[in-house]
């Protein structure tokens, strides 16, 4: 006989409920058009600012919630949720069923995510038509994350062209499947967090990437964090980002002021 599944109950009260993405939706800017996943990470974060210092670009943040990630997943939905509150963006959570089945193999929250993406755009909930799916990702990260977005956006074009194969995809079906832009990508994670530091130095506070969480932290009762473990790989990761960046801002500055007294004494 099949082994019964029970379903974890990992609900979080910072995850947004179907009314209030609906209502987040119908108040939203009429000139949203950018589709922008968050997971309050140096990368996602980082492209977050990014669109706030492009006049063209219009948000609607996401974070694809992960239930089988429990606390760490209940930390990046208050942190990325409270990251949309400080530029007063639209925010939504996607949260799959289906990731609470007991997988045997590693299934990559991006293949979830991209799914609810595809979804959205198709869909275009409160009549909203996105232009640009806003991906966060460094030099270094996986080629993998790159390639597979084009391969989405062909499915999306089939379909929006009521075609099976790529020979019946219409211009018009292209113009209106959003186009991936990575603005950033040409940068390492240090080099993201020090343009964090000297753009918006804030937004540092709101930064979370440890895999093991020792706790929520509350102030009166009030949820207003979560503690990192600062020994887990993503947390050492985040340590040396910060120092890299730190010595290279430090370096910048001192280089200045070298160059503008050199300057000063040759007037």
């Amino acid at each position: 006989m099949p082994t019964k599944i029970k379903v974890p109950k990992l609900e979080n009260q910072t995850l947004k409920s179907s009314d209030d993405i609906v209502k987040a939706i119908n108040n939203a800017d009429p000139r949203t058009n950018t589709y922008m996943p968050l997971s309050a990470g140096v990368e996602s974060t980082a492209a977050l600012i990014y669109t706030q210092r492009d006049p063209d670009m219009h948000p609607f943040c996401v974070y694809w919630y992960e239930q089988r990630g429990g606390m760490f997943s209940d930390a990046m939905a208050f942190y990325t949720q409270k990251q949309a509150e400080f530029y007063n963006l639209p925010y939504g959570n996607d949260k799959s069923m289906l990731s609470v089945l007991p997988h045997t193999r590693e299934v990559p929250i991006i293949v979830s995510g991209l799914s609810s993406f595809m979804s959205v755009v198709l869909g275009a909930p409160g009549g909203i038509k996105f232009k640009w799916f806003m991906m966060g990702a460094n030099a270094e990260d996986d080629m993998r994350m790159r390639l597979q977005f084009r391969e989405y956006r062909k499915i999306m074009a089939l379909y929006a062209s009521d075609c099976l194969d790529g020979t019946g995809v219409k211009l018009s079906a292209c113009r209106e499947t959003p186009e991936v832009r990575n603005p950033l990508e040409f940068l390492t994670k240090s080099e993201m967090y020090a343009l964090i530091m000297r753009e918006e130095p804030k937004m540092l506070e709101l930064l979370w990437t440890c895999y093991q969480p020792k706790g929520e932290i509350r102030k009166n009762g009030k949820l207003v964090g979560y503690e990192p473990c600062g020994v887990c790989y993503k947390c050492l990761e985040l340590l040396q980002a910060k120092k890299t960046a730190v010595d290279g801002v430090f370096r910048y500055q001192e280089g200045v002021k070298y160059f503008s007294t050199i300057m000063k004494d040759m007037q």
